[in-house]
Order: structure tokens, then C-alpha cells, then sequence
């Protein structure tokens, strides 16, 4: 029997890159799987790799910062699977996705409330909208997806770093909250990871152990954290060593 097979995971920005890779690396081991994403293209191609491994997939295209349609499609989702056992919060992104990366100082306001809802208030809406059911089942895991910025910082993303530390404090408050229910909250901070088969600047992103990390990487923390009963409220750090400090020796 695969390892979760019978379960369901909702994940969310997985139309590429990290998410889709959490997406299929889930439903390697058996599990159904709501695929989240703005993008209808994207999504349906991850929905489309999913059903090769044997299990169901729905695609929720919409954007996460839309209240209501994260909570219609989370109805529709335990409407057709029962429950939804599994949410990874890993939609996000900086100013970079708008083309307005700057010093903050010069940082927009629309452009501060796009970051922030994204990262943040989008990952509260998909906890609040599936919290119930895991409540009344008695069983889940929601695994956050924070960034090493929120560990050390990050240049010209001052924002990006404020919202991805707030997700360490929604994990910690959250899994004190619902522990009592069987639910277990962690967080994921990365540190670069290779998208669309892209490379990173190497002496910016590489870690310690002299490469940069693969969306693989994330996802096989992921699926630990969707696998462990006694681990809650905690922030795991998958960066290569990166944020060690200046010292390679």
C-alpha cells in the first residue's frame, strides 16, 4: 500500500515549478490531489501528469487571494474526495512577479498589497476554508511554505520578507490551536531552487554544500512533514547550509 493512499492533498500554485512537483510527488504515493493554481494551462498539465499515476485530481484554478472561490473550491473538492487531508500553502512570490522589484522605500502600495495578500492572506483562506472538515475528521496536516528571507533577509524584497516571516507565527499559533484535533502545522523555508529548469547566479544562491536546491528537495520535506504524527509548529530550513554564515570552514 502506498504511502497515502486514500488521502487527499490540496496544493496550492501547483502548476509548476515546487508546487507541481509537491503535487506529484504526493500522487506517487497514492494520494488524490486538488491542484491549485491561477494559471488554467498549467494546472491542467499537472492535473494531467497526476492522472498518469493511477488517482484522481481536480484542477481549482483561481487565484488564492480570492476568498470566496478558495472556500467554493474547497467544498467541490470534499464534495468529490470526502476530506481533504493535506494543504500545502505553497502559492507566493515577490514584487518580482509584477516586474517592481525595489529598494522599499520606493515600494508601491498596490504592489506591497499584492505581496502580502499572496503570501499571506491567501494561505489564511485556504487554512480557514479547510480547517472544518479536518476539525471534524480529526486528522490533518497544513504545511506552510515561508523562504529563508524570512530567516535573514533579503535585498529589495523587504515585504516578500515581512510576509514570509508572518508565516512562522501562523504556524506556530495555528498548531497550538488545533493540536488538540489530531492537526499538525509546519512550515518549509527554502532557499533557492532551481525553477523551469533554469540556473541561479552561483555566487549568490549557492549553499554550503556547493550547488543550488531542486524543487525534489522541497517536496521530499513536504511529504516528511504530510508523514509524521508529532512534529507541529516548527520551521524547517532546506537551503544547502546557505544561511550557516560566511564561513566555509
Amino acid at each position: 500500500m502506498k504511502k497515502f493512499e486514500g488521502r487527499t492533498a490540496m496544493v496550492t500554485g501547483a502548476g509548476k515549478n515546487i508546487g507541481r512537483e509537491i503535487a506529484l510527488a504526493f500522487a506517487r504515493e497514492g494520494a488524490n490531489i486538488v491542484v491549485c493554481d491561477y494559471n488554467e494551462k498549467n494546472a491542467e498539465q499537472t492535473v494531467g501528469e497526476i492522472l498518469e499515476y493511477g488517482v484522481s485530481a481536480m484542477a481549482a484554478v483561481c487565484d488564492v487571494r480570492d476568498r470566496n472561490k478558495i472556500f467554493e473550491y474547497v467544498a467541490e473538492a470534499i464534495n468529490k474526495f470526502g476530506k481533504i487531508d493535506y494543504l500545502v500553502n505553497n502559492a507566493g512570490g515577490s514584487a518580482a512577479l509584477l516586474k517592481k522589484l525595489t529598494r522599499f522605500v520606493d515600494a508601491e502600495a498596490e504592489t506591497i498589497d499584492f505581496v502580502i495578500d499572496t503570501n499571506l492572506k491567501g494561505s489564511i483562506y485556504c487554512t480557514q476554508a479547510v480547517l472544518p472538515s479536518m476539525i471534524q475528521a480529526e486528522y490533518g496536516k497544513i504545511i506552510n511554505m515561508s523562504s529563508i528571507a524570512a530567516v535573514c533577509g533579503l535585498y529589495n524584497r523587504v515585504d516578500y520578507a515581512a510576509a514570509k516571516s508572518a508565516m512562522y507565527g501562523l504556524t506556530k499559533a495555528l498548531a497550538m490551536e488545533v493540536g488538540e484535533f489530531n492537526i499538525c502545522v509546519n512550515c518549509v523555508s527554502p532557499g533557492a531552487i532551481n525553477r523551469d529548469g533554469g540556473n541561479l547566479d552561483h555566487m549568490t544562491f549557492l549553499g554550503k554544500n556547493g550547488h543550488s536546491g531542486e524543487p525534489k528537495d522541497i517536496a521530499d520535506m513536504v511529504l516528511f512533514l504530510a508523514s509524521q504524527d508529532y512534529i507541529t509548529g516548527q520551521n524547517f530550513i532546506v537551503d544547502g547550509g546557505r544561511t550557516l554564515g560566511p564561513g566555509w570552514r
